[in-house]
């Protein structure tokens, strides 16, 4: 009797960390589509509060501007490159969706990781005076979170762009990429972008990162 009860708290144990781990999946998931729901109703002035505010380590890195360190960097970036005050112009559209997710937890449940492919549509400009054109995007977000107070927070978000192209005869053949946060004057970075390999026709493509591999705790 007494070893059948041993058997029973460790299967109900069990169940109990493998439904755990399954609430923090649907919780980072919930928070990665959020975010994707804010940028494409061009409330970007919320983004940064989907970041950890107190937890070391936070950062942002998107295509070829660079990495973008701190929560204060973080805000400088959504202030500063895509503000609402550059998205809020007639006929502006942007949606990078996420999907196909691969996420890594920690035993604990403190920290994770996440590699999502990610397809979007644009009409926009790079520049203010630009003329308006219409892109279709592919990448990967390559993401870590962290639990902080209780709940799910981005601690670095990078998202690696495959292609950027116009919706035209040339597609990502001939114009991989139709635009560059790297030019704007306003790109003002930490670091350099170190992880910034679009797609060309002249090479095998080899898309990264790779899938997370599980935490070794």
């Amino acid at each position: 009797m007494a070893n059948d009860l041993k058997a029973e708290v460790a299967q109900l144990k069990k169940q109990v960390a493998e439904l755990s781990k399954t609430k923090d999946y649907i919780e980072i998931w919930k928070l990665q589509s959020r975010y994707t729901q804010l940028y494409f109703m061009l409330r970007n002035s919320e983004i940064p509060s989907l970041f950890a505010q107190k937890t070391p380590g936070v950062s942002i890195s998107v295509e070829d501007a660079g990495v973008y360190e701190g929560i204060k960097g973080v805000k400088r970036f959504w202030t500063d490159i895509l503000s609402e005050e550059r998205y809020h112009q007639p006929g502006w559209l942007a949606v990078h969706m996420t999907c196909n997710p691969i996420i890594e937890i920690n035993r604990d449940g403190t920290k994770a990781k996440g590699v999502w492919l990610s397809h979007g549509s644009v009409s926009g400009r790079m520049q203010m005076s630009d003329p308006m054109r219409c892109l279709l995007c592919l990448g990967k977000y390559d993401m870590e979170y962290v639990k902080e107070d209780g709940e799910w927070k981005f601690l670095k978000l990078a998202y690696r762009v495959s292609y950027m192209s116009p919706i035209n005869e040339k597609g990502w053949l001939e114009e991989p990429m139709a635009g560059s946060i790297a030019g704007l004057p306003e790109n003002n970075p930490d670091k350099p972008a170190t992880d910034y390999l679009p797609y060309s026709p002249y090479r095998i493509n080899i898309f990264q990162p790779p899938p997370p591999e599980p935490y070794k705790d």
